[in-house]
């Protein structure tokens, strides 16, 4: 059975959640309710998907992306992916995700990055 475990670190230049495991309809709504918390808890600063361990993400984990997405941009966060897999960077850019929300190679460069507002 599929799984995600998500582990949340606050670091000075924002949070990191660590996504291990996969995002599907068994496990969206996790998924959902940590993005949502980590987003409430850093108005105006920035939340770094670490994406090194997550092995799968499906049409029910993009749309909490997009959601996640629309929800930082309302409250001027900045929402980041870092270290996404091949098959999950693929996925990715077939649905044209990485050109909404910026993919960095490391957690490191996600938390340095200048925010383009």
């Amino acid at each position: 059975m599929p799984d995600l475990n998500i582990s949340s670190t606050l670091h000075d230049a924002g949070r990191v959640l660590a996504l291990d495991g996969e995002i599907d309809m068994a496990t969206e709504h996790r998924f959902q309710e940590a993005v949502t918390q980590a987003l409430t808890t850093q108005p105006f600063g920035r939340v770094v998907l670490d994406c090194s361990d997550l092995r799968f993400i499906d049409s029910s984990g993009l749309r909490v992306l997009i959601r996640a997405h629309k929800a930082a941009k309302e409250q001027q966060a900045l929402l980041a992916i870092a270290s996404p897999i091949h098959r999950v960077m693929q996925t990715l850019r077939v649905t044209s995700l990485d050109t909404r929300i910026p993919v960095f190679t490391t957690v490191s460069e996600a938390l340095a990055a200048p925010r383009a507002d």
